[in-house]
Formats: C-alpha cells, structure tokens, sequence
C-alpha cells in the first residue's frame, strides 16, 4: 500500500473503545462472540479520501501495481473491477457496494493488520455488471501459530437500522459450513494472483486440485483455521452523538434481531464494528465527484 494512503487511513480512522463498556454502560452485540470495536472519522473529506485512493489497492493485488501509472489503474478498476457506470444516475452510483468495501479492505489492512489473500476486483465481472458475490473482504493472518482468515462484511447505509437489518438477515448464510466451502473454491480460479504464497489456504486449493472430492471444511479443520467475520456499520450518526449513536445501534439489535444458529464447523468468531460519520450521501456524492472530475490521486 502507498505510504501516504497508509498514513492517511491511520491517522483518519479514530479507534474509540471496544464494546462492552461499563464506563458509558453500553453492551456489545448479542450476536458477538468478542468484543465490538468502536471507530470515528476525523472528516467526511477524509473517509471520502480513503475511499477514492484505496479504489486501486483493493482492486488490485501489489504485484499488479508495482511499476504502474496510478491514474491509469485508477481508470481500469472502475471499468473493469467495479460496479461503475459514469451514466448511471446519481442513486445508482450512491448505492455501489465499492464506497464501504474499499473502507474495509483499508481498516483490516491498516487497523487490524489483516493483509488481503487477493484483491476482491478479481471477481468482478464486467459482463454481469452487478455487485461482486461472496464475502466482502479476503484477508488473512497468523496470530500465534493459528491461521485466520476473515471474510467480513460492511453496510454504509444512511441508518444503522438499514445496515443491521442487511447484515444480520444474511448471517445464516454467510457463517456457514456451505458458504465458506463455496468462497474457497472461488477463489481457486485465481490461485496464481495469490498475495501471500504458501499459506495454508493455498495448500487447502492445491490438495482440492489433486483429490477434488475432498471436503473442504475438513481440510480446513486439519490446517486448524479459523473465520474472523467482522461487520462493519457506518452509518448517519444521531444528532451529533457518538455514544448514542452507538448504543441506539446496540439496543435495535437486541430488540429486533433474535440470535440464530450458526452452522460453521470450524472455529470462528463474529463481532461488529460500528463507524457513525456525519452524512453518508455526502461522502459518497463527494467520491462520485472526484472520480469524474478525475481528482489528483495520493502518490
């Protein structure tokens, strides 16, 4: 990733506190196996940045980058590795999953030091022209001897009540046996744009290639890997209060949502992270300027 888009994610994304806090008396989610995380943004202009900057990193793999005209890349993934028609109107374009998964392709990488197993613009495919299927993100990290991979999801909706209500109505069957079998043999297709060769997720692929009547779930058990499914919610927040914001998000769970049963085998953990920002609308129409106005990008 570019130093300076580093640097600007890092220092523009605020971590608050994790959830339970008994200091603002607010739970986590019902549905979270760990603790929530709790994040600001310094400006709407720099979440806007971020988003409009990282288009490239999330769209392409490092190697792809290296020796590269920004500009010119810039331009291929919109036509090519995106949802983006410059003709649409402006709630179609507002509406293009791109503007929350490229913030959390950039809060994994940056803020939980999560580097991606391939860019997600691998599988677009221009000729569907519809929002990219699968899991939102695929990252991966060792921590203390155990292999996680994590597959999350993000909802930038104008409430929190529209973002939950999308996360949580798909949960069933997003954390599941079937699911993440499907999104591991997906990726198979693009094994040789890997960013991180010999994994264990690799030898997971290159075993399935020689015996494809495996049980992939199996394999992954034997590898001993676990599913991280972090949700990110941004969202408007509540009449300029933050610990509100994040506390009417909490209760509309706990009233509207029951816990349902989860059918992943191996391990796995799942927790929200809550992003309110000052106007959605307006950090997306300020993106969809810039990407016409064909704005200088971070070098």
């Amino acid at each position: 990733m570019r130093e300076q888009l580093l640097a600007l994610i890092d220092k523009s994304i605020i971590y608050k506190y994790d959830l339970p806090n008994k200091t603002i008396g607010i739970d986590k989610s019902i549905f979270s196996t760990e603790n929530d995380r709790c994040f600001s943004s310094t400006s709407n202009s720099s979440l806007a940045e971020i988003i409009y900057n990282s288009i490239i990193e999330y769209s392409f793999n490092e190697f792809d980058i290296t020796g590269k005209d920004y500009n010119n890349l810039h331009t291929i993934a919109l036509k090519t590795k995106l949802k983006y028609n410059e003709h649409a109107n402006e709630k179609s374009k507002i509406s293009y999953g791109f503007h929350g998964e490229t913030i959390l392709f950039a809060m994994l990488y940056v803020k939980m030091n999560a580097k991606p197993i391939i860019s997600r613009g691998y599988f677009y495919n221009p000729l569907e022209s519809s929002e990219t299927k699968g899991y939102d993100s695929y990252h991966l990290i060792e921590n203390n001897g155990v292999t996680e991979l994590w597959f999350g999801e993000v909802k930038f909706r104008n409430t929190h009540r529209s973002g939950i209500d999308s996360a949580l109505n798909n949960i069933e069957k997003a954390i599941s046996d079937d699911y993440l079998s499907s999104n591991i043999l997906a990726i198979t297709n693009h094994k040789n744009n890997f960013n991180i060769s010999d994994t264990k997720v690799e030898k997971i692929i290159n075993q399935w290639e020689k015996y494809p009547l495996i049980n992939i779930i199996e394999e992954i058990k034997k590898h001993e890997i676990k599913l991280i499914y972090p949700i990110i919610i941004i969202y408007d927040i509540d009449n300029h209060n933050y610990d509100k914001s994040i506390e009417k998000s909490i209760e509309y769970i706990k009233k509207h949502h029951s816990i349902k049963t989860l059918s992943l085998s191996i391990p796995f953990s799942v927790y929200f992270i809550w992003l309110p920002v000052d106007k959605v609308r307006d950090i997306k129409t300020e993106v969809i300027k810039w990407i016409e106005s064909k704005k200088q990008l971070i070098y």
